[in-house]
C-alpha cells in the first residue's frame, strides 16, 4: 500500500471527521459561555424601566450641573471636586463607582459635603473604566450626574 492510497478518505470518513470537529467546537463554545460573567446592570431592572420617565426628569434637571463636578488624579487619591453651586445646595451626596465589566468592583460612598472636594483612595478601586454617579437631594428634588473615569 502506497502513501497516496493511505491518505485518501472516502466520503463516510469525511462526514464523521466533520461531525467530530463540529461537536468539539460546540462543546468548547458551551463551556466558554458558562464561564462568562452574566451580571445585570442592576438587580431591579424592571422597576427602573418602569420609572424611566422620572429618571429622564432627574437627568434634565441635573444637566445644568454637568460641568460642576470634576474628577482628577493626585498620586494614590481620586479627588472629586464640586462647584460652589453644588456645595451650597447639597448637604449629603452619594457617590457610586459603577464598573460595567465587574460588579464586584463597584464602590459606594455616602458623605456629608463640608468642603469643595472629597478624596477617595485608589486602593479601594480596581484598575479600569468606571461610570461614576453623583446623587444628591435639594428642596425635595433629586439630582444625578454621571462621569466616566479610568483608574490606573
Amino acid at each position: 500500500m502506497s502513501n497516496i492510497e493511505f491518505m485518501k478518505l472516502n466520503w463516510g470518513y469525511s462526514i464523521i471527521l466533520f461531525f467530530i470537529a463540529f461537536f468539539t467546537l460546540m462543546i468548547g463554545f458551551v463551556i466558554f459561555s458558562f464561564r462568562q460573567s452574566t451580571d445585570l446592570v442592576t438587580e431591579d431592572y424592571y422597576e427602573k424601566g418602569a420609572a424611566y420617565t422620572i429618571q429622564m426628569e432627574i437627568n434634565s434637571r441635573s444637566a445644568v450641573y454637568k460641568d460642576s463636578i470634576r474628577l482628577t488624579n493626585q498620586g494614590q487619591m481620586v479627588i472629586a471636586g464640586f462647584a460652589n453651586s453644588i456645595t451650597r445646595m447639597a448637604d449629603t451626596m452619594h457617590i457610586y463607582f459603577y464598573r460595567p465589566s465587574d460588579k464586584k468592583s463597584d464602590y459606594r460612598i455616602n458623605l456629608l459635603i463640608h468642603n469643595d472636594s472629597v478624596s477617595i483612595e485608589k486602593k479601594a478601586l480596581a484598575s479600569g473604566r468606571y461610570v461614576v454617579k453623583f446623587q444628591w437631594n435639594s428642596e425635595a428634588k433629586n439630582y444625578e450626574i454621571e462621569k466616566e473615569y479610568f483608574v490606573q
